[in-house]
């Protein structure tokens, strides 16, 4: 039964997105992020604010609460100012790396992308090749993708075969074409998977916002995120999310 309900929802996929190249093999990730793009091409927000409550546990394995300020300029640009506008530290994801900066120091930068800005907003507003190409370069097999079902809806399941819970995978709810749950490996070396899950999805412009996200490792919440203050397509300077400019007052 479960093969019958996963060929008939992979077909409605195959005729929603036209891949003459293949047209004798099962859709994959790659068409599944087409799919999502073409849903919402044109229509996503491209600049997002909010005031995010933070809760997270620390190394002495305490929880703590924390007010951070976020800014996204789209695709590939997010800026976390934590403790206030302008706050200590700021981290800016942009250019494919990550940028901190804490107090007076130097600001550090090192390679390495946020994969939750990517499946939760990029994938809407950048090209399609561009995505398929990250999210290959992040560890993503999209040549496996299956169906199942989550929170009571159906959702495809990308980089993993049924029943694999441990390899790098992401969720899109089947109906609406939007990322709900992420899981991947806690770091090379390092047992433990860590698990993220967007949820309390709410309309934000033409596209949607998930209000409420959860990072959890081996079952134990790690962090969790109250997003409030929404608002999108408002001008943000390029200056604010540029690494650039982080060390200048």
């Amino acid at each position: 039964m479960r093969a019958l309900a996963l060929a008939g929802s992979l077909s409605l996929l195959c005729i929603a997105v036209p891949v003459p190249a293949r047209a004798q093999t099962s859709p994959d990730g790659a068409d599944l992020v087409r799919l999502m793009h073409d849903r919402y091409v044109g229509k996503w927000y491209k600049t997002l604010t909010f005031t995010q409550a933070t809760v997270r546990r620390t190394a002495a394995d305490t929880m703590v609460h924390e007010t951070w300020y976020e800014s996204a300029k789209l695709p590939g640009r997010l800026r976390i100012d934590v403790g206030a506008p302008d706050g200590d530290p700021i981290i800016l994801f942009a250019r494919d790396s990550t940028f901190v900066r804490r107090g007076s120091s130097k600001v550090v930068g090192r390679a390495g992308r946020n994969p939750l800005l990517i499946l939760g907003f990029d994938i809407y507003t950048q090209p399609i090749e561009r995505t398929v190409s990250v999210l290959r370069e992040e560890g993503f097999d999209l040549s496996k993708m299956n169906e199942g079902m989550w929170e009571g809806r159906k959702v495809f399941i990308v980089g993993a075969a049924p029943g694999d819970t441990t390899s790098p995978q992401f969720w899109v709810d089947a109906d609406r074409l939007l990322f709900v749950r992420m899981l991947s490996p806690v770091a090379a070396g390092r047992p433990g998977t860590e698990d993220v899950r967007f949820e309390k999805y709410q309309p934000a412009g033409g596209g949607w916002l998930a209000t409420y996200v959860t990072a959890s490792r081996d079952g134990k919440l790690i962090q969790s995120e109250t997003y409030t203050d929404i608002r999108v397509d408002t001008p943000i300077p390029d200056s604010r999310v540029d690494p650039t400019q982080l060390d200048k007052p």
